[in-house]
């Protein structure tokens, strides 16, 4: 406790944001959207997802500086781990975009109050795929675990908690997608041990993240929301 109340104040409030803020935006987010409740226009969500994601980045950035830390590294890592990331996330891009075109209509209908359903929004998911990426590579994989490992936490501790923060705060994809951010948290951290940086990470990351929006978006803006379908029958 007296290590925490020593930091400095930005480091101290970079550890509210990403372990206690994020996960309770998720958690929150999560009930909202499961409410049904209407939600914001998804430009102005989108728009506001970068601003935050910038935010989060400039925090990221000031609290590194201020405790040494250097966030980036300075390997880009053997061409080969590089190679055989790229190649793997492909495979499982491709089995993603398979499995949605199994996916039921209402959980369809969930994606898509998530995800882009007009190729009008791809300039906007392109930015959010873009900064999300790099903050939260940034903060939860860059960071965050040299940050608690500073306090005196072991590794797999620190890496445990940035894992589990880090999935929380994407609840508002359901479960499975919170197991699955848990998943993809845990490749990306194997990957910045792999090279000794987030170059290849922050890749990944956004690679996969403009993936999702371009495998929906043909297949949210040809599919009939439930409720418009459910009223029309009636």
């Amino acid at each position: 406790m007296k290590a925490l109340i020593s930091l400095p104040l930005t480091t101290q409030y970079f550890l509210l944001l990403t372990f206690i803020l994020v996960p309770i935006l998720g958690v929150a987010g999560y009930f909202r959207y499961r409410s049904g409740k209407p939600l914001r226009p998804k430009r102005e969500r989108y728009r506001a997802m970068i601003v935050t994601q910038c935010i989060i980045l400039l925090i990221t950035i000031s609290a590194a500086q201020l405790q040494h830390i250097e966030l980036l590294g300075r390997s880009w890592g053997n061409p080969a781990i590089w190679v055989f990331a790229l190649v793997y996330f492909a495979l499982l891009i491709a089995r993603v975009r398979k499995a949605w075109t199994k996916l039921s209509p209402q959980r369809l209908e969930n994606a898509r109050r998530l995800l882009p359903d007009d190729p009008t929004l791809m300039r906007l998911w392109v930015g959010v795929a873009a900064m999300a990426s790099i903050s939260e590579e940034c903060a939860y994989r860059g960071m965050a675990p040299r940050l608690l490992m500073q306090l005196g936490l072991h590794l797999w501790l620190a890496i445990l908690l940035c894992v589990l923060a880090f999935a929380i705060g994407h609840m508002t994809q359901g479960w499975r997608g919170v197991l699955a951010t848990a998943i993809l948290a845990l490749m990306f951290h194997g990957l910045v041990f792999a090279t000794g940086s987030l170059y290849l990470a922050i890749v990944i990351h956004a690679v996969y993240n403009l993936s999702v929006g371009v495998i929906a978006v043909p297949i949210l803006s040809r599919t009939v929301p439930v409720a418009i379908a459910k009223a029309a029958e009636a």
